[in-house]
């Protein structure tokens, strides 16, 4: 895993995300997003390279260097080589408001250093040591399995999504065509998940959110605005603990994702007002995405629209029926 030190976090913006993250139902009340990161990675993470500090560390309860240790320190070495040849600052995997943009970018690092590991693994390490393995990797299921949908997914996302991008990858062109994407990194989701979309240069589409509306008043601002992706739709589409059947339908409800844009506005008294605007790359996929919506948006509390375009679906969800009324552009749910 690569990591900024701890001087580089932005608490105001972690704790505007949570917020967000609460009020489109992917959190729980009260939650805070960078209590949860930190507790679960606490959990899961047993090394790490500071590109910061230039520096790896491996972690050990019992001090000795076993198995685990070993692959770990090969997979943070790769960090470092990575950080050496390109310079892991430069995939900027760590902009506030570009959340699936940094997604991607991580996954290509991650998805590089687990390929470049488990090639070790396979050179190095003894059957009894493979299977020794994979039991000291079991532990800590409990713990992700207990982790709310959009933090489990996400953290997943690099190792195992970023894992088959770059073997396709490298399939193709060995670890000089790996090298080369370091010059022009994935730029969404959706590329890592659609190979296709990356090696056709489809990039997503740039969707811009509404200033606040007049009508409102004084005392109303858009505190945090980010970009969902494909990844992070579908979860919000499945809820939490989804069945297959609801993983395959929220998976067609967002495979045609062309672009996105959620932000959320805060007024006077607690009110506030989620806007949710997408892009999408077919027709077909635009209503798709749409029909999914509007029983996503109805698990949350709050009067909620669903409105469509020509190739967009806008969803609209707020505290009150005048907040809802003045951003949205259709008619209210129910």
């Amino acid at each position: 895993m690569t990591k900024a030190n701890q001087q580089q976090t932005d608490h105001v913006a972690m704790a505007n995300e949570s917020r967000l993250l609460i009020r489109l139902g992917l959190l729980p009340q009260g939650s805070s997003l960078e209590q949860l990161e930190l507790d679960l990675q606490a959990g899961q993470v047993i090394g790490f390279y500071d590109w910061d500090g230039k520096q790896l560390y491996i972690l050990s309860q019992s001090g000795g260097v076993g198995v685990l240790q070993k692959v770990t320190f090969s997979h943070e070495f790769t960090h470092a080589l990575q950080d050496q040849n390109f310079g892991i600052a430069k995939l900027a995997t760590q902009v506030p408001d570009q959340g699936d943009r940094d997604l991607a970018r991580l996954s290509l690092a991650e998805g590089d250093a687990t390929l470049s590991m488990s090639q070790w693994a396979a050179k190095n390490l003894s059957l009894v040591e493979l299977f020794t393995l994979a039991a000291s990797t079991a532990a800590g299921s409990d713990q992700m399995a207990a982790a709310p949908a959009i933090l489990r997914e996400t953290l997943l996302f690099p190792y195992e999504e970023g894992l088959a991008f770059v073997q396709g990858i490298y399939d193709g062109g060995g670890w000089a065509a790996v090298n080369e994407l370091y010059s022009k990194p994935p730029d969404s989701s959706s590329q890592i998940l659609h190979p296709a979309l990356y090696a056709d240069g489809v990039e997503p589409v740039a969707v811009s959110l509404p200033k606040v509306p007049a009508s409102l008043g004084a005392g109303w601002q858009l505190v945090t605005q980010d970009t969902l992706g494909e990844l992070d739709l579908r979860v919000w589409i499945e809820g939490e603990h989804p069945t297959s059947a609801q993983t395959d339908a929220a998976t067609n409800a967002t495979s045609q994702w062309g672009g996105d844009r959620v932000g959320l506005y805060e007024g006077p008294n607690g009110a506030w007002a989620v806007v949710l605007l997408t892009d999408w790359r077919s027709d077909a996929g635009r209503q798709a995405f749409r029909d999914a919506a509007a029983p996503a948006a109805g698990r949350l509390a709050g009067p909620i629209a669903v409105c469509g375009g020509p190739s967009t679906v806008d969803v609209f969800i707020a505290s009150d029926r005048a907040a809802l009324d003045a951003f949205s552009t259709c008619n209210p749910i129910g």
